[in-house]
């Protein structure tokens, strides 16, 4: 750790929109600091001042695209970069044996599994929504399905801005994992989406996935739960980035403590 005490932090994609969120938490933290601020070689940002680009004036710290050095020589890394990039990350951390949170969404069940693999040799949390609040809805939507079981039909609906790559949400995918995992279904259960004029009366075990990609809404997702007689809706909706920020700074800080192992934000959390 720094001289001062603080957790120092290398960021790995600290320029897109989570990056500068992270950046603007940092700056205010009494527990970690923003060591490194990684972009990618070709990035419009190397060289300038991190502070400036995040809107909180000049730290005199500038963006770098030398990922190695900044990881080796950081406590821990917080990798919100692309999906591309996160295998050389995860790479780095297992070679410097530093602590990683991964909140990249993208990523396929083989490269989950490596991650799994990793944290064997060192502490990963990884997690597609770090926000305390999307973390109390997937807990929530755990418990009502178990509590209601095959008798309602379930949906889910994820609402992102018109910028966002990915469809549906990685929130989405692990709501939906949380659903399957707590009713006993398998991804053959799933819909994603409908259409068609001969779609048929829907399975009484079906969990449908639906996605809209409009304006700039931040993340807003809901599980549905209907029945012939009433209709349960559990939604979180954010209005800032920094939900998602602080979350992921508090699961650095969690992880930084631990030695070896995978966590979930419900560990951070304690639920």
């Amino acid at each position: 750790m720094s001289k001062k005490g603080k957790l120092k932090i290398a960021l790995i994609g600290s320029g897109g929109r989570m990056g500068v969120s992270i950046t603007q938490v940092l700056a205010n933290s009494t527990k970690s600091i923003l060591f490194a601020a990684v972009e990618r070689a070709d990035s419009p940002l190397i060289g300038k001042d991190v502070g400036v680009h995040a809107g909180i004036g000049e730290m005199g710290k500038v963006y770098t695209s030398h990922m190695e050095e900044a990881i080796s020589e950081s406590d821990v890394i917080i990798d919100f970069g692309s999906a591309e990039n996160t295998k050389s990350v995860l790479e780095l951390a297992v070679k410097h044996k530093k602590p990683l949170v991964i909140g990249v969404t993208g990523l396929d069940e083989a490269f989950l599994q490596k991650i799994r693999e990793a944290s064997v040799q060192i502490p990963i949390l990884q997690s597609p929504n770090m926000s305390v609040g999307v973390n109390l809805l997937f807990k929530l939507a755990e418990m009502t399905a178990r509590v209601l079981g095959d008798e309602y039909d379930i949906e889910i609906l994820d609402i992102h801005h018109r910028h966002k790559k990915d469809s549906p949400s990685g929130t989405a995918m692990k709501l939906k994992d949380v659903l399957l995992s707590a009713l006993g279904r398998t991804e053959a259960n799933v819909i994603y989406g409908r259409h068609g004029k001969e779609y048929g009366e829907r399975d009484n075990k079906e969990i449908a996935i639906h996605s809209m990609r409009a304006g700039e809404v931040i993340g807003d997702h809901t599980a549905y739960f209907f029945s012939p007689d009433e209709r349960i809706e559990i939604s979180h909706k954010a209005r800032d980035r920094r939900t998602f920020a602080v979350g992921a700074v508090k699961a650095a800080e969690f992880v930084y403590e631990q030695k070896i192992g995978s966590f979930h934000m419900f560990d951070v959390l304690g639920i």
